[in-house]
């Protein structure tokens, strides 16, 4: 086993500050960090299509024996695009699951996404593992997406 250590910081000016005002009435510093035992790291940039592409299956890591709450993972996501690049053509990228079937996460089956990332944001989730992770976009994009696993389990699938 490994340790990462996560960390999330968050400021913001007041709304009042003659740059960078922010969002509310006072200033906001908001922090957290975290110290994660991993037994694998995975890792990969990968090309943005039109229609969902697995990016994690969860058979390679779930097992009937895994405990709830237990065993699982980390995600990291972040958009490698930039506005930029191409002015003309949509940028965001959908993160979501196919339950129920195969189809987009950007259009009619948007119940399926868990969210998206505009150029350059980033996410860090949890997983349980149950199911598989997907990606989407607006239009296709060559090493648009990054992505990291963290799993946090001794019961990895091997």
């Amino acid at each position: 086993m490994g340790v990462i250590k996560p960390t999330f910081a968050l400021t913001a000016n007041a709304s009042t500050a003659t740059t960078d005002a922010g969002p509310m009435s006072i200033a906001l510093s908001l922090s957290a960090t975290d110290s994660l035992d991993v037994t694998e790291v995975a890792s990969k940039i990968i090309d943005i299509g039109t229609t969902q592409a697995i990016i994690w299956d969860a058979s390679d890591y779930f097992t009937t024996n895994a405990n709830f709450g237990i065993d699982g993972g980390f995600m990291y996501f972040k958009n490698l695009l930039s506005e930029n690049s191409t002015p003309d053509l949509q940028h965001d990228i959908c993160i979501g699951d196919a339950r129920g079937g195969a189809g987009n996460l950007d259009g009619v089956d948007e119940t399926k996404r868990w969210f998206s990332l505009q150029p350059g944001e980033f996410a860090w989730v949890p997983w349980d593992l149950t199911n598989d992770i997907y990606a989407d976009g607006q239009e296709a994009n060559l090493a648009a997406l990054e992505c990291w696993l963290f799993i946090r389990t001794t019961t990895v699938n091997t």
